[in-house]
């Protein structure tokens, strides 16, 4: 499970980061074993994405929006700590009663058999199931993950936002194999724009997708671009200030 540590293996902060789902603790003394994490009332992100209706794309979008800015925040406190996620994802974003998005870690966890979510590498003949539509062209290469890494695969999670939760698809194949994803993604494919998604988002994604890393922005851009993607999307939407620490 996702916890920040300080260079000590101590947790960095008691109170944690507001947009990093909190670990309270670990029961290993009985069968099964339990762990004790914050309770986020409204669900995943991704089966709330699923649930709208549409009727208004741009209040929806700039509302959704909302939670990539949060998502950014986790990802700028995660670089700050050196951590690499390795699984950045519309379903491991949960929100909290109080509409706050924090990132948590538990695709792993999902029935990874039944969907085409999670697919087996096919590498060195282990079975080895992987999140291979959201994984960075060096991660597919490689399987490290880095802060870099964590950029792309924040890229297709604002792909999934404006898709309304819809599953990522390279020249309309689902379940691509590992070296079929990095042939695409080396011919400079990249997911396509969704249906009614702002060329200013798109724009943001796709700088994600570079495929050198150091390229790619930092989470701090990524912040204020989608602040002021939302802000022009839905110009009603109120301002939020930065949590302060």
């Amino acid at each position: 499970m996702l916890v920040a540590l300080d260079e000590n293996g101590k947790e960095h902060n008691p109170d944690g980061h507001p947009n990093i789902i909190k670990l309270f603790g670990v029961i290993t003394r009985s069968r099964p074993r339990c762990i004790l994490l914050e309770y986020a009332a409204k669900g995943d992100l991704l089966q709330l994405l699923k649930q709208q209706t549409k009727n208004n794309v741009a209040c929806l979008q700039g509302s959704f929006l909302r939670y990539a800015v949060h998502i950014s925040r986790a990802l700028k406190e995660l670089r700050r700590l050196r951590i690499a996620h390795g699984d950045v994802a519309a379903r491991n974003v949960l929100i909290s009663g109080d509409d706050v998005a924090k990132l948590s870690d538990f695709g792993l966890a999902h029935d990874v058999y039944t969907t085409s979510t999670y697919i087996s590498s096919g590498k060195n003949d282990a079975e080895e199931l992987l999140p291979l539509k959201w994984m960075a062209l060096e991660s597919l290469e490689t399987r490290k993950f880095t802060c870099e890494s964590d950029t792309w695969s924040f890229g297709v999670l604002l792909w999934e936002i404006a898709a309304f939760g819809e599953e990522p698809d390279y020249q309309h194949e689902f379940r691509l194999s590992c070296p079929r994803l990095v042939g695409i993604l080396r011919q400079g494919y990249r997911l396509q724009k969704p249906t009614e998604c702002p060329d200013r988002l798109y724009d943001v994604m796709k700088s994600c997708w570079q495929e050198d890393p150091s390229a790619r922005p930092e989470p701090a851009e990524l912040e204020k671009k989608l602040t002021d993607c939302r802000d022009e999307i839905d110009p009603l939407f109120v301002i939020e200030k930065v949590t302060t620490l």
